[in-house]
């Protein structure tokens, strides 16, 4: 890559990283906007912003492992994790213009169901409904690195305690972000010059993390995550025209 690309980079992972700790979610969301636009493939794109979110949660799972609901989570890894593999296996044979299609629509939708639907939709917390949401949440996981919302979706309503479902979250993202991380080594899309792109890009999620505790009480989240859910808007109708 140029120069410029390791600039932008940094750049892009540090208002991933401000992102995350500002509204507790969405680092992925936000690299994936703009990834795969200097990123050498699709696939890097994907993989370097995996491997970002790999970084964050578990830093936080092992921060927070005393708060962690084993039962609740566990199902949802299981069905995730079989969902990823099949996934990651897919996006290997994808070509770079369907993969485009494709995450345009997901940024999309995804930027629409939290504009409106969020705090309209609830999930009741049994086991089917993990089993369910763990495979969704994988396949996009997989797919583009954006398994977010659906597990929000579930946690949200199957832990009502805030720190319970933060460690929650934060353990689940981390079991599968590693796993996908690995399905992605076996398959050869993991290699070292992708490494050399987390590296950088990591550095720019911690100067962005500590930026986001600085001003965490004096932004204002919503507004900032409708900035960020217009912006997916735009960004994925550009990828899909």
């Amino acid at each position: 890559m140029e120069p410029i690309h390791y600039f932008l980079l940094i750049i892009i992972s540090l208002g991933a990283g401000f992102v995350q700790r500002v509204s507790g979610f969405g680092l992925s969301i936000f690299t994936m906007m703009f990834f795969p636009y200097f990123l050498p493939s699709q696939a890097s794109a994907v993989t370097v912003s995996n491997f970002l979110s790999t970084g964050t949660t578990t830093y936080n799972a092992i921060k927070y492992r005393k708060d962690i609901s084993l039962k609740t989570v566990i199902p949802m890894i299981c069905t995730a994790l079989i969902s990823i593999t099949v996934a990651v296996y897919f996006s290997k044979a994808v070509s770079s213009d369907i993969f485009k299609i494709l995450l345009g629509l997901v940024l999309i939708l995804l930027s629409l169901y939290f504009l409106f639907f969020s705090n309209k939709v609830s999930i009741k917390p049994t086991v089917k409904s993990g089993v369910i949401t763990g495979t969704l949440s994988g396949i996009l996981g997989g797919l583009f690195s954006t398994s977010g919302p659906p597990a929000v979706l579930y946690l949200t309503n199957a832990l009502k305690d805030n720190k319970t479902y933060f460690a929650t979250i934060q353990f689940y993202f981390c079991v599968t972000n590693i796993y996908s991380l690995i399905m992605r080594l076996i398959n050869g899309l993991l290699t070292l010059e992708m490494v050399l792109y987390f590296s950088v890009g990591f550095v720019g999620c911690i100067i962005g993390d500590f930026l986001g505790k600085l001003v965490f009480d004096k932004l204002n989240a919503k507004k900032l995550r409708l900035i960020i859910y217009i912006a997916m808007i735009l960004s994925g109708i550009i990828m899909l025209f």
